[in-house]
């Protein structure tokens, strides 16, 4: 999630700075190169979607063709646009790492922890959690089963623990506070069915909370 969301805003940072490139540049060179106004196409080679307006100035706008051109802000310009590439291929990156995260069952957290432990070796997922106020989630495939015979042992101190199963638009929510121990039918007693299921530990200031969950 965390590389997903630092790709996301490198490559709008980089819309961005190369947009305001793009702009300063067809400014500056219109100001020489086209006897039409400078500022109309800055404003056309920045808001005219998909680089439009900029190729427009490029091939329509630079009319004066026996005068030099300025150069101003080329290399900067030059150095946001493979920036932008960069950001481009991050982004990819980052996004198909967290919809490889979820399709692998992979934990993916979100909140404030003190003193954590994650184990999720074989079809078992275990956390320690000294302090903890937010979620943490994985997506797994169960067979009916483990659908059948989903244990879940939990103990915790003050705040409210409790794990919610999600499957297509369907939940169900069982609370762990304090001591659970007890084994949930999830295929006829909850609704779901054998395959693919989204299951998340919700933490609201719970403390000294151990959770295993077996299936």
């Amino acid at each position: 999630m965390t590389l997903f969301i630092v790709s996301l805003l490198l490559f709008l940072a980089s819309v961005f700075a190369l947009m305001a490139f793009m702009g300063l540049w067809t400014y500056k060179d219109a100001q020489v190169k086209s006897s039409h106004p400078a500022g109309a196409w800055a404003l056309a080679a920045v808001f005219i979607p998909n680089g439009i307006g900029f190729i427009a100035y490029l091939l329509v706008g630079r009319d004066k063709k026996d005068v030099p051109a300025p150069g101003t802000y080329k290399r900067a310009l030059i150095a946001t646009v493979v920036a932008f590439v960069l950001a481009i291929g991050l982004f990819i990156f980052g996004t198909v790492s967290f919809a490889i995260g979820e399709s692998s069952g992979a934990t993916m957290n979100r909140g404030m922890w003190t003193g954590r432990t994650v184990d999720t070796r074989g079809d078992q997922w275990t956390e320690n959690v000294r302090r903890g106020n937010g979620t943490s989630r994985r997506t797994i495939t169960l067979s009916v089963e483990q659908m059948r015979n989903f244990h879940i042992e939990s103990t915790s101190e003050d705040g409210i623990l409790s794990v919610v199963f999600e499957q297509g638009g369907h939940l169900s929510e069982v609370n762990l506070s304090y001591d659970f121990f007890d084994t949930i039918d999830l295929l006829y007693y909850h609704g779901f069915t054998p395959g693919r299921i989204r299951i998340t530990l919700v933490y609201e200031h719970v403390r000294n909370a151990r959770t295993t969950l077996s299936w």
